[in-house]
């Protein structure tokens, strides 16, 4: 019974500990971008940074995301969706070691639900692939989209440096 009670104290200090439950595991100040500057293809959205500034992922690592831009993926995409957002993204290596491409790791969730990543190499959109590690100083850049339902819909994309211990950052919230 003392072994019952001491594993139901660690669960309940794992929760309080880690946030089970909690809708937010991110906290982010959100700026307004205004949707009549937004080009054709463009979404408006609201952010935890503007496109084009660097967001720190830990490590020395930064990552750029660009505006989103929403499009209707060819016939050779994979996997076949009516509609997806994409984003070209640069991730630059300012820490002392090189940087393995194959360990970033990026989600999306699109209306509360986990969206896919949309291969659509046609568009341009192959995803973080590379299999040259970043030297310290020099940086990769390359195009990720990712599923979306037909309606818009409230969108979270995150990035992960290294799937074994990194922190998940987000690098996009808003609209889609």
């Amino acid at each position: 019974m003392k072994t019952v009670a001491v594993v139901a104290a660690a669960c309940a200090l794992l929760a309080a500990t880690t946030g089970c439950g909690s809708a937010t595991a991110y906290s982010a100040t959100a700026v307004a971008v205004p949707s009549s500057s937004a080009t054709p293809g463009e979404l408006a959205r609201v952010s935890p940074t503007r496109s084009g500034e660097q967001i720190a992922l830990g490590n020395g690592l930064t990552i750029t995301v660009s505006a989103p831009k929403a499009f209707v993926p060819t016939g050779a995409a994979f996997p076949s969706v009516p509609r997806a957002v994409g984003f070209e993204m640069t991730v630059h290596n300012d820490g002392s070691s090189p940087y393995s491409p194959t360990l970033l790791s990026l989600s999306a969730v699109a209306g509360g639900a986990a969206s896919r990543q949309v291969i659509d190499s046609a568009q341009g959109y192959a995803g973080a692939v590379g299999t040259e590690d970043v030297a310290p100083g020099r940086s990769t850049r390359f195009s990720v989209a990712f599923a979306l339902p037909t309606e818009k819909v409230p969108v979270v994309v995150t990035a992960q440096p290294d799937p074994a211990g990194g922190a998940v950052v987000t690098v996009f919230d808003g609209q889609a």
